[in-house]
């Protein structure tokens, strides 16, 4: 049974001439103020896999499956904290001309642009273009945007692979293409965040449960995922080979086990972890977050159909299952439940449009400078960005892990 969503005819398309030519500018203006204006790594994150993508690029492609911490924060040996997906295309910008230190920057800026056309892609799909379009900007006006917009870490490329992955799965009855983006999006995920890509693995799954119910959509989920087990046993053949035997998965594994480990079982601290997360809730998709209490307020006097629409339940259901499987973790971060910040957004803007109408009446009224408005909110944010960089580039520290 093939999964539908009715939808409003689109007004406008995000993929014409002069909407694609205008973000392609904007890219490219973004890359060429991170070139420009010196800018300090102050997140050992960032600094880290710029600093590995820059000595990659120095090497032969065919070795660019073990790149090496080469003194990096007194750090030697194979890099294998995390399979190097990400620090391919950083490479790539390097050996394109792009100058070493930004182009991590750079490379970010594509995944920012990227996981913006599939928000809007997924939004739209469930409730038309306005919801798209309010999806893209109220992600862009949120903390978690502003804090990471300008980071060469992994939260970006992850989020652009669940959001891909999520977006490809709901629509995979519809043509082999949107299989294929699921396919491509799994294996991104594994080669950007290893086992952190059980996460939409997981997600997808969910998705199957409660939207789409249909055996040849859940054929085609596990089909995908072997898949990509395939390319990733090819990946550790080609890593063998390069290192002359010494194994990949099996060492990053095992660091990630040992971690896990460390982290003991006491239930309380669980509780804890959940509590901890709560409060980066409150605060990284904000303001958003709150119109969803709102709803569930006005829910309560049956005015907006709020557990009954597939988008909002998406995207709840994500934000709470990526916020819980963290939390068994005593390792924390903000920055690891990144993809649920903007699922709570999404959710947040939905139930915005619904209890304020006119809000869609006014992106329609505008729908042609829409685009427009996305630029200079990107230029403008990224030049404030670097400006407040040195002195306060972090929003905010609740309390200590």
């Amino acid at each position: 049974m093939s999964f539908r969503v009715n939808k409003t005819r689109a007004y406008f398309k995000p993929q014409t001439v002069k909407t694609i030519a205008l973000l392609l500018l904007t890219f490219v203006v973004l890359c060429i103020i991170v070139i420009v204006i010196p800018y300090e790594y102050r997140d050992s994150d960032s600094s880290a896999y710029s600093s590995l993508a820059q000595k990659l690029a120095r090497l032969p492609i065919i070795q660019w499956c073990a790149p090496v911490w080469g003194g990096h924060a007194g750090r030697v040996g194979f890099f294998h904290e995390h399979p190097p997906g990400a620090l391919w295309v950083t490479a790539l910008f390097i050996r394109l001309g792009v100058p070493g230190p930004p182009a991590a920057l750079c490379v970010n800026f594509l995944y920012i642009f990227f996981s913006l056309y599939f928000i809007y892609l997924l939004a739209s799909y469930f409730g038309g273009p306005f919801l798209g379009w309010a999806a893209v900007f109220a992600y862009t006006f949120s903390p978690i945007f502003l804090q990471y917009l300008i980071r060469a870490n992994l939260e970006h490329p992850f989020n652009l692979a669940v959001i891909a992955g999520i977006y490809g799965v709901v629509r995979c009855e519809e043509s082999w293409k949107y299989k294929l983006l699921f396919i491509l999006s799994l294996i991104f995920a594994f080669f950007v965040k290893g086992t952190g890509a059980f996460i939409l693995i997981i997600l997808s799954f969910l998705c199957w449960v409660i939207f789409l119910k249909s055996k040849r959509t859940l054929r085609f989920i596990i089909v995908g995922i072997l898949i990509t087990l395939i390319v990733m046993f090819l990946f550790e053949i080609w890593y063998r080979q390069v290192t002359d035997g010494i194994y990949f998965w099996q060492n990053y594994i095992n660091q990630q086990s040992d971690q896990i480990v460390e982290s003991g079982s006491n239930p309380l601290r669980k509780i804890y972890n959940f509590i901890w997360y709560l409060g980066r809730v409150i605060w990284f998709p904000a303001p958003w977050v709150y119109f969803i209490f709102y709803g569930v307020f006005k829910w309560r006097k049956e005015i907006i159909p709020l557990f009954e629409n597939k988008y909002f339940m998406l995207s709840i259901v994500s934000a709470a299952f990526i916020i819980l499987w963290f939390s068994l973790f005593d390792r924390k971060a903000d920055r690891y439940i990144f993809s649920a910040y903007g699922f709570l957004v999404f959710a947040g803007a939905w139930a915005l449009l619904r209890l304020k109408p006119k809000i869609t009446e006014w992106l329609q009224k505008r729908k042609k400078l829409l685009p427009v408005y996305l630029s200079s909110v990107l230029i403008i944010f990224t030049l404030l960005r670097i400006f407040f960089h040195n002195h306060y580039y972090r929003f905010i520290k609740f309390w200590p892990e």
